[in-house]
């Protein structure tokens, strides 16, 4: 059942990629850059444009052609102190926590 959801969420996210732009994550500034977990998943909350955050990848993941509001993305990561980055879906990166 868990290898289903799992290949569910991923078909969903591919479909989701090829309809519109790519997923969204915020960074962390400095020496080490990572893609902050918190700040990305409150983020893809915050500008809810036919778009989620997805646990697999660690990414907003557009749902469909609405894409996600990019500007206002990248305005969310940078009022948290985080830069913001557009990555391909699945896009291997190391993941800090608050």
């Amino acid at each position: 059942m868990m290898q289903n959801m799992i290949f569910a969420t991923a078909l969903f996210a591919f479909i989701g990629q090829a309809l519109a732009g790519g997923p969204e994550v915020c960074t962390s500034k400095g020496p080490s850059t990572c893609v902050d977990y918190q700040v990305t998943k409150d983020c893809c909350a915050a500008v809810d444009h036919s778009a989620r955050f997805d646990e697999v990848f660690t990414q907003c993941v557009p749902w469909a052609v609405n894409g996600i509001n990019t500007g206002a993305m990248v305005e969310c990561c940078e009022s948290r102190g985080c830069g913001s980055a557009a990555e391909a879906l699945g896009s291997s990166h190391a993941v800090c926590f608050r």
